[in-house]
């Protein structure tokens, strides 16, 4: 097998035959990038994907720049449930292992005292009656007086819930690279949900998940299978070559994890929507959709919006690109607002960072975390802030809290002005 380590948004030289690029290059699916240099052999370049990526002899494993517990922090595991591990895990951590090995204890520690239990709805034909008959079924089928069409709610293990660990159990155990020691543990979990059948399971399903007092003790372990479900894939490529990988996206993650800090640290003082539609053009043309729009509490959606954001999982140390002001600009605009907020991730090696020619504006931050611009012949303001993703999980959430009161002075600010 052969291994090809690289970071996030950096590149390295590869030395593989035709057939070993190609199958690479149709595994990654666009989450990598090739090009041939001068003199022969390849560069293979990451993006914001990070994981690993098998094509037949071939393993890819892009690291985040991110250490590995905050990228789970990001993922929506806390500091209880990831201490029993990090001590483990490097900055240079393989984000699979790291994975399985906090799935499994999540997992375990959700099901310690039993496997969760809840009601189901069944729809069965049965020789004795059961819940409520189904007229309607027996109408339709009126020569059969037996098995009868019956509705009922079963208590059962056979829920949402479980059908969704065990598809990510399911998942990791037929990924390559995992160990054999973190196999042993995957398969060690499967009698605990013996009457729960391995079925394709959609992990929208898990984004209207609701906890309650009863099943709150899943929900580690169901935001894991989530992503685990999101990012794993086990599929065939020409020539029957296994293409597994289990790649995160850092954009989507990034903006999950600051529009959920801001909805919680906003709560009773802004709503935070994400993604609505805008027009840039009237009527109605030009659509657009801003990260983060705020707005009054239950003031609704015809009251208009207060506040705008963009996020950018760009790990800049320096001023925001060119086009991210453009784009924040025509937010704004069509929002009627005159300020608005870019929120990057800040790098955490200054030296080892992007560059590209739209990143080159001669306008310099300094060291605070957020820069202004006062856009010529308008009134609008356009902010940078920057949100450290290093250090102490609780410096990171310090600093999303800080971010949620400094958008509702500035919210206060343009609102008050305004009125």
């Amino acid at each position: 097998m052969t291994r090809i380590e690289l970071c996030e948004h950096s590149e390295v030289r590869v030395d593989l035959d035709d057939e070993q690029l190609d199958a690479v290059i149709d595994a990654a699916a666009g989450r990598l990038g090739v090009r041939r240099v001068a003199g022969g052999g390849h560069v293979l370049t990451s993006g914001s994907h990070v994981g690993v990526l098998v094509a037949g002899d071939v393993e890819v494993a892009v690291q985040p720049k991110v250490p590995i517990h905050n990228l789970f922090l990001m993922l929506g595991v806390r500091q209880p449930e990831f201490a029993a591990d990090s001590a483990a895990f490097g900055h240079d951590a393989d984000l699979l292992t790291a994975m399985v090995r906090v799935f499994t204890r999540a997992v375990e520690s959700a099901t310690s005292r039993g496997v969760l239990r809840g009601y189901r709805h069944t729809e069965e034909r049965l020789i004795s009656p059961r819940g409520r008959i189904d007229i309607a079924a027996q109408i339709r089928r009126p020569g059969l007086p037996s098995p009868i069409p019956c509705r009922f709610d079963e208590f059962t293990v056979d829920i949402d819930e479980n059908r969704a660990l065990v598809a990510a159990l399911d998942r990791l155990r037929r990924v390559p690279g995992v160990s054999s020691e973190l196999r042993s543990r995957l398969v060690h979990l499967a009698p605990r949900f013996a009457d729960v059948p391995v079925v394709a399971f959609d992990p929208a399903v898990l984004e209207r998940w609701q906890s309650n007092r009863l099943n709150r003790h899943y929900e580690p372990a169901l935001r894991l299978a989530a992503v685990i479900l999101r990012s794993v894939t086990l599929r065939n490529v020409a020539g029957d070559i296994s293409a597994p990988s289990f790649m995160i996206n850092m954009n989507d993650l990034f903006q999950d994890f600051v529009a959920d800090r801001l909805r919680t640290s906003l709560r009773g003082r802004l709503d935070v929507v994400e993604e609505p539609t805008v027009h840039l053009g009237s009527p109605r043309r030009l659509a657009m959709r801003p990260d983060l729009v705020f707005r009054t509490p239950g003031a609704g959606r015809r009251s208009g919006s207060t506040y705008v954001g963009d996020v950018k999982y760009k790990l800049s140390s320096g001023p925001a690109r060119m086009s991210d002001y453009y784009q924040l600009l025509a937010y704004t605009t069509a929002l009627g607002l005159d300020e608005g907020v870019l929120i990057y991730a800040q790098r955490p090696d200054p030296s080892s960072g992007e560059s590209s020619a739209d990143a080159l504006i001669e306008d310099l931050l300094g060291d605070e975390p957020v820069h202004s611009v006062r856009i010529h012949n308008t009134t609008t303001t356009l902010h940078v802030y920057r949100l450290a993703l290093t250090g102490p999980n609780a410096e990171v959430e310090a600093g999303m809290s800080g971010l949620a009161d400094w958008v509702h002075r500035r919210e206060r600010r343009t609102f008050l002005t305004a009125v």
